[in-house]
């Protein structure tokens, strides 16, 4: 009778040790992967910013019209020192010729009511050299 508690404790500690075995080869599995997945570090800053920037060329209804456009995107660009680039449908601008600055953007996209109707605005900024 002894020895059915003992085969019994033995094959308990064998799954036992196989589950730890598996849990550990997970564990390290995640921790290599987690640098490739791993978001990539953001100015706050930078991304308030732009988002700033987005709600008051909203605001500001500025998409209604070319010329308002042009005029809030040079502004915005000029004070966040990026370059912002805007567009809604037939309309857009950007605070930058040829390209500009490369590095860190960021993009908003949201809608508005114009002529209208319904549209989807899009705001990016760039920031770096």
């Amino acid at each position: 009778m002894k020895i059915l508690p003992r085969m019994i404790g033995k094959r308990l500690a064998f799954l036992f040790s196989l589950e730890a075995a598996f849990s550990l080869t997970l564990v390290l599995v995640a921790q290599a992967y987690l640098l490739a997945f791993s978001p990539q570090e953001e100015d706050a800053g930078n991304v308030l910013a732009c988002s700033d920037a987005a709600g008051a060329l909203a605001e500001t209804r500025a998409f209604h019209s070319q010329g308002r456009l042009q005029k809030a995107a040079d502004d915005a660009g000029t004070l966040l020192g990026a370059c912002l680039d805007a567009e809604a449908g037939e309309t857009s601008a950007t605070s930058c010729a040829f390209g500009g600055k490369t590095g860190e953007k960021y993009s908003f996209s949201f809608p508005i009511w114009k002529n209208g109707r319904l549209e989807n605005a899009r705001v990016a900024c760039r920031f770096g050299t």
